[in-house]
């Protein structure tokens, strides 16, 4: 019996973390900027992969190419926040 209480609190966690959303933030640039620098981002990500044939390889992980582009982001400083 004890063992159904545990799956029925990680089933909620998992249905509750799955709700919130998030979103980029940045202190000085509104959110229309955000277009724009994630463009640049990307558009940085690809031209790397196409010149640097080490990276070719890397293009259809959609993990690392969303990883590169929220670092990309970071860096010009836009910053994720959780909504709840």
């Amino acid at each position: 019996m004890r063992w159904v209480h545990v799956m029925l609190v990680l089933l909620l966690a998992a249905v509750w973390s799955s709700c919130s959303s998030t979103r980029w933030v940045h202190p000085t640039k509104s959110e229309d900027k955000l277009t724009a620098d994630y463009n640049k981002c990307e558009r940085d990500w690809l031209n790397k992969m196409a010149t640097n044939p080490g990276i070719a390889g890397m293009a259809d992980n959609q993990s690392l190419t969303r990883q590169r582009i929220d670092r990309c982001l970071q860096k010009e400083g836009w910053r994720k926040v959780e909504e709840e």
